[in-house]
């Protein structure tokens, strides 16, 4: 989850899509191991960023998984893309790479 996640927000990929759309699935699978394991990771991301990004990059956390459930049905998938490459484009603005 954590390798695909940094390419997908912080790499250079020419698809995105390809490697976005699986992220959704990733991270239901690492929570159903642990729950704790995305939250886990978004703090080490926002802890990772220089103290005046930090609250905006929580936000922006906060934003990509609002209203997402823990399914993967189409319509839940498709909101997860969306707001991934919303994401990251807006974090790209201000994240410095962890």
């Amino acid at each position: 989850m954590k390798v695909v996640f940094h390419i997908v927000v912080f790499g250079d990929i020419g698809n995105q899509w390809s490697m976005a759309r699986p992220l959704l699935s990733l991270i239901l699978a690492a929570e159903a191991v642990r729950p704790s394991s995305f939250s886990d990771f978004k703090a080490e991301v926002v802890a990772s960023q220089p103290s005046d990004v930090m609250d905006r990059m929580d936000l922006e956390f906060g934003k990509l998984m609002e209203d997402i459930t823990r399914t993967l049905d189409v319509v839940n998938r498709d909101r997860f893309q969306n707001r991934i490459t919303l994401f990251k484009v807006t974090v790209k603005e201000f994240a410095k790479v962890p």
